[in-house]
């Protein structure tokens, strides 16, 4: 593998595999900011197989593992010879997608010898009017400087292998961009949630609360926090791990609704 080295670069690389006309099909949708962080870090590699170009985001105990290839049968051979490159690896690779889209890919990576290792649905919200407040009672917006507390509380609660999980670098353009909102009750961070906004979508990324905080009103503040930032959003978004039956129930709740936009994870190993 050869470690990526600009924006640029990858767009060549996917170029390279569109221009053959033979078919195309890809789990990799490129994020500006969140892969120039990746490069900047030197995590970002990629591998050009005969008929597969690999994008592999380095962890020190697995790799997130991206494709871009002609076809699902060509893109299992390739998976089969990469992975004989590199048998020691643990690879995880999302495969999104609505349902029927997706069956066909999982079923080819079982082959490989991959297993599922969580699946999580999307869900939205049609945005009702927008609530009056500007920013909740006790909910702040974080400074950069508390990204590295933010940084703390998502690898020692959230699974690293499933969620995807910001570089502290990313949380602090998240802070300094105001998409970080924090409740503290004292000196100590009670919880957080995480979010994108573009024209049409506000995106909720991560919604936290403290052990020591629950059932104190700490993750209602902050999702009415976030719907206020997002009041002129028409859609609101979120993933969830399906099987998470509590989250769910909370999020529709506050009005969610579970579409059929599908996430499934799987690995090679468990």
């Amino acid at each position: 593998m050869e470690q990526i080295a600009s924006i640029e670069q990858i767009r060549s690389l996917i170029a390279q595999i569109r221009d053959r006309r033979q078919g195309f099909v890809t789990n990799f949708y490129l994020d500006e900011e969140k892969h120039n962080w990746w490069i900047r870090k030197g995590l970002f590699f990629y591998a050009c197989l005969p008929h597969t170009l690999f994008l592999v985001k380095q962890s020190p105990d697995f790799w997130n593992v991206f494709y871009c290839s002609t076809t699902k049968d060509e893109l299992g051979e390739d998976v089969r010879a990469f992975q004989q490159t590199y048998p020691d690896k643990k690879w995880m690779v999302d495969i999104v997608g609505r349902e029927h889209q997706c069956v066909p890919m999982i079923e080819m990576f079982e082959n490989q010898g991959f297993c599922m290792a969580a699946s999580l649905v999307r869900m939205f919200r049609a945005n009702p009017p927008a609530p009056s407040e500007e920013l909740v009672d006790a909910v702040v917006k974080a400074s950069a400087n508390e990204a590295g507390m933010v940084s703390s509380l998502l690898a020692q609660y959230f699974d690293a292998t499933l969620e995807q999980l910001p570089l502290e670098e990313e949380l602090m353009d998240y802070a300094q961009n105001g998409q970080v909102l924090l409740c503290r009750i004292g000196k100590q961070i009670a919880g957080f949630l995480i979010f994108e906004q573009n024209m049409s979508t506000l995106y909720l990324r991560y919604w936290f609360t403290h052990p020591d905080f629950r059932d104190q009103g700490v993750g209602s503040k902050l999702l009415r926090a976030f719907f206020s930032e997002g009041k002129n959003a028409p859609r609101q978004l979120l993933w969830v791990i399906k099987h998470n039956e509590n989250a769910i129930k909370r999020y529709r709740h506050y009005g969610f609704m579970e579409e059929n936009m599908l996430d499934f994870v799987m690995t090679n190993k468990l």
